[in-house]
């Protein structure tokens, strides 16, 4: 199922998103555009991300894998899952929506994101 325009995210917000992935946000430093991951060695310590080690510790090589962001937009709209499982975004699902994914990498990583940079890379995210 692809996102469709104007229904399932905002076009002109999705368009600044992009310009915003790929620059200030730096998303597309570990999401490399088309893959939206990264090719060859996708590992990162908890330390490279800012994060705790929690699920790390119980991975081979106690890294985070880069996820592949395509078609983010169906677990962020609960499509084809059990309504409670809904979201849970992030490597250990921890946040609930994609703006809450958006925030702590804003904070972690001292971007200085707007709140509508912020909703333009969510909506950005939305039509992959």
């Amino acid at each position: 199922m692809k996102p469709r325009p104007g229904i399932d995210f905002d076009v002109d917000a999705a368009k600044r998103g992009d310009e915003l992935f790929s620059g200030k946000a730096n998303c597309n430093r570990c999401h490399r555009e088309p893959l939206w991951t990264e090719p060859g060695w996708n590992q990162h310590t908890p330390q490279e991300v800012k994060i705790d080690s929690f699920e790390a510790d119980r991975s081979p090589g106690h890294a985070y894998r880069t996820m592949n962001l395509a078609g983010i937009f169906v677990r962020e709209r609960g499509l084809f899952m059990n309504p409670a499982d809904k979201g849970r975004f992030y490597h250990d699902g921890r946040f609930q929506t994609l703006i809450d994914v958006v925030n702590s990498y804003d904070q972690r990583f001292n971007l200085g994101l707007t709140d509508q940079e912020k909703h333009d890379v969510v909506e950005y995210l939305k039509s992959l």
